[in-house]
């Protein structure tokens, strides 16, 4: 019996014994599954870890590049102001010699031409001056010399005219009518100041009167008035032209100038003849359908340019 028990009791055990290596193969088991599933969630750590460091990184570096980025364009948008402005100052720069020379240049061009006109003007050589005098622009000299070339261009303009002026009288005189209109055209040519172009004006018509052009004369009577409106003889001019307008049948103009005479000059020694050519003539126009009969050209004023002529009776 003894041995019986004995050999339950050890199969007992044994039983206990495969039980128990069941039970810690079991538990190694589990202990394994555990330690793979810590492995793989280390693992998973590892790479989230470095997933974050590169991405943590990656950010950084684009946070440091984008701020240098933004630094080195505002420098570069800075730098390339800079330099568009220097550009634009450049050019300007550039424009402005550019001026400065073409400047130069012409007065140096005109202060040659200033030399040589006052060289033509000193030598008497009248005519190629006031030609030389023409193509100067004294706006591009200095305000000295342009003075000076003013003061001497009217002082010859002026010689030029008289002379011309005086020979249109000699040749008028004697009766050489176109040469007097050459020379007295010569002297407008001349552009004399107001004065003297008066003169000449009134000349002319009177040179026109003699040639029998009414119409042509009484432009230059009135163009005597224009050029120098407070020439002593203006009412003068002003009767001998409505007096040609009058003759060669230009009877609305010739009442202007009536009135104009009457309207400037109420108290001319011409008034009261004015008054009573105007009311003839309008009675005329009122009451006849036919244009009236030239009425008689006026008497030629006296040879003397700024003589005055005497009212004729009626």
């Amino acid at each position: 019996m003894p041995v019986e028990d004995a050999i339950a009791d050890i199969k007992k055990e044994i039983v206990e014994s495969h039980n128990l290596i069941i039970k810690t193969d079991n538990l190694v088991k589990n202990l394994s599954a555990d330690i793979r599933q810590v492995q793989k969630k280390q693992e998973r750590y590892e790479r989230k870890y470095i997933f974050n460091s590169v991405v943590a990184y990656v950010i950084f570096v684009v946070v440091i590049f984008g701020g240098l980025y933004v630094a080195f364009d505002a420098k570069v948008s800075t730098v390339r102001r800079e330099k568009e402005s220097l550009e634009e100052e450049l050019a300007k720069a550039k424009i402005q010699v550019e001026e400065y020379q073409t400047k130069l240049a012409i007065r140096s061009r005109l202060e040659r031409k200033t030399e040589q006109f006052l060289q033509l003007k000193e030598s008497g050589k009248n005519l190629d001056a006031l030609q030389v005098v023409e193509k100067l622009d004294a706006k591009h000299l200095s305000p000295v010399l342009a003075r000076l070339v003013d003061k001497e261009a009217k002082d010859l303009r002026r010689r030029l005219a008289q002379e011309a002026l005086d020979a249109g009288k000699v040749l008028y005189q004697k009766a050489h009518l176109s040469k007097a209109m050459r020379e007295l055209d010569r002297a407008l040519d001349a552009k004399p100041p107001v004065d003297l172009a008066a003169k000449v004006h009134h000349q002319r018509a009177l040179v026109l009167l003699k040639l029998n052009q009414n119409a042509r004369a009484a432009k230059s009577f009135l163009a005597a008035v224009d050029a120098d409106p407070t020439v002593s003889s203006a009412d003068n001019l002003l009767f001998m032209a409505a007096g040609s307008l009058e003759t060669s049948g230009d009877i609305p103009h010739a009442l202007e100038v009536y009135e104009r005479l009457l309207k400037h000059h109420a108290k001319s020694i011409y008034a009261n003849q004015a008054r009573r050519r105007i009311g003839r003539l309008t009675g005329k126009k009122a009451t006849a359908p036919k244009p009236p009969a030239p009425a008689p050209a006026p008497a030629p004023a006296p040879r003397e340019e700024d003589a005055t002529e005497k009212p004729k009776p009626e």
